[in-house]
């Protein structure tokens, strides 16, 4: 590994590190304990009173980029309640915001291969969650200039 770049977590919870390998050119533009620009590494509030400040934070990224972009991270909430097992359902208020974000910033939700669930609590049985809090997401015009298969919009609920 030739370099790296890192955000230091506070308590249990953050943290970033952006990795590259030997030949890979990265220039990081911009960084806070939330990100770190270059690819947009993200990491959205856990406290959903907070998460207004994620949402404000992409849209002060995104005034500085000028062509496609990604963001990949745990974004600490999920899209619609099929991102979601176990434990109560989440309220659709948070859900529709984070959708209504990724219009705004028109930005796909690209679906893994290999599993769905990024989160679990640890825990077994009945009282096993898991969710789907890490992503990656694409701008609309890489998309169109590039052939993905495997993406998709904010889904009704």
């Amino acid at each position: 590994m030739e370099g790296c770049m890192a955000v230091n977590a506070e308590g249990n919870s953050g943290g970033l590190a952006l990795m590259w390998r030997e030949g890979v050119k990265v220039t990081v533009q911009n960084h806070s304990k939330h990100h770190i620009d270059s690819l947009v590494c993200f990491y959205g509030q856990a406290d959903p009173n907070l998460r207004k400040q994620s949402w404000d934070m992409i849209r002060k990224v995104k005034s500085t980029v000028k062509e496609g972009w990604i963001v990949g991270g745990d974004f600490n909430v999920i899209l619609n309640n099929a991102e979601k097992e176990g434990g109560r359902r989440k309220p659709k208020s948070s859900m529709n915001d984070f959708c209504d974000i990724l219009e705004e910033m028109l930005l796909v939700d690209v679906k893994t291969r290999n599993g769905w669930f990024t989160w679990t609590n640890n825990r077994e049985g009945s009282n096993l969650i898991k969710e789907r809090l890490d992503r990656f997401l694409i701008s609309e015009d890489i998309i169109e200039k590039n052939a993905f298969s495997h993406y998709q919009g904010c889904a009704p609920f």
